[in-house]
């Protein structure tokens, strides 16, 4: 799909985006005395056209599936659209090739788990982008380098796509590459892992470059803050070091991050900007439904829940 075909789906996306779900109504859950009252508050929603009576995490992955499905004929299954969808694939990808125990195949890849298991079965990956393939016809040894391997090449096909097609997703990409790093090193760091290790998980460097981390892993926190401080990422500081010792609140903080990054998209009005943005947005009510829900499920206080939620989009 050209990108000036994109107005009359960014037309469409506009009033989808009236239907997200804004903050108060998340507040309204966390109020709520019981999973019962929870589930019938979100039968005003588009939520509640669902059986709720079912597993609402089959609810949740059926909402994504159905914004997913709809993006693509919107796009005609654009690249840029997909580089978002193929995590999942990567996912599955992880299920089969680097035993990763107690997961569940997923329905929102591109490439349904049946055919990628064939592909598996056959090593025949040409239908994968070019990275997923190198890998996959070069595997390393364990199932934790697999994965690692597997994350890489999604990251690097990200930028391969993104940075060349717009400048807002580029820069999207590339923070998100910095901030997965991040969680990476201050995971391993914590865990009392060696550089070579960061190495070995570390994803391509956005802004921050290789070496940089490396001098930072044994260094003090204060030295990291310091990078951050000179880098677009001061305002993860907002919160003091305490972002480097409770891993739940830095990857808070990196989501509302990005999310704000992403919100630009709402000023555009013809590419498929837009689209990813509502993509993420819902992508991002999900999450927080997550949140709420396993913190009714487990008899959390609301204020530890509230402390987990994302911002909204909106």
């Amino acid at each position: 799909m050209a990108k000036k075909d994109y107005a009359y789906a960014v037309g469409r996306i506009r009033v989808l985006e009236t239907k997200l779900l804004p903050v108060g109504f998340f507040e309204r859950l966390l109020n709520t005395t019981s999973l019962d009252e929870t589930l019938r508050l979100m039968g005003e929603t588009d939520y509640g056209s669902k059986d709720c009576d079912a597993d609402f995490e089959n609810i949740l992955e059926e909402q994504l599936l159905e914004v997913y499905h709809f993006l693509r004929r919107q796009t005609s299954d654009a690249p840029e659209l997909l580089v978002f969808l193929r995590r999942w694939d990567i996912h599955n990808l992880k299920l089969l090739v680097a035993a990763e125990a107690g997961g569940h195949p997923s329905r929102l890849g591109v490439t349904p788990f049946e055919e990628l298991e064939e592909m598996v079965t056959n090593s025949e990956y040409t239908e994968l982008p070019l990275e997923f393939n190198e890998v996959l016809e070069n595997l390393p040894e364990g199932g934790p380098e697999r994965a690692a391997a597997l994350d890489k090449a999604y990251y690097g096909y990200g930028r391969r796509i993104l940075g060349k097609c717009s400048q807002l997703l580029g820069d999207y990409w590339q923070t998100r590459l910095d901030l997965i790093n991040l969680q990476i090193f201050l995971r391993l760091r914590n865990a009392n892992a060696s550089t070579k290790e960061f190495f070995k998980f570390m994803v391509e460097p956005g802004i921050i470059e290789s070496e940089k981390w490396a001098e930072l892993f044994n260094a003090p926190y204060q030295n990291l803050a310091l990078l951050l401080s000179n880098s677009p990422y001061q305002n993860l500081l907002r919160g003091g070091e305490e972002i480097f010792k409770y891993l739940p609140f830095l990857e808070r903080e990196t989501d509302n991050f990005l999310l704000e990054i992403i919100k630009e998209a709402k000023m555009i009005s013809l590419g498929i900007e837009p689209l990813i943005g509502y993509l993420l947005a819902k992508e991002r009510e999900v999450l927080n439904l997550r949140l709420v829900f396993a913190g009714k499920k487990n008899k959390l206080p609301a204020e530890t829940v509230r402390r987990r939620l994302r911002n909204v989009y909106f």
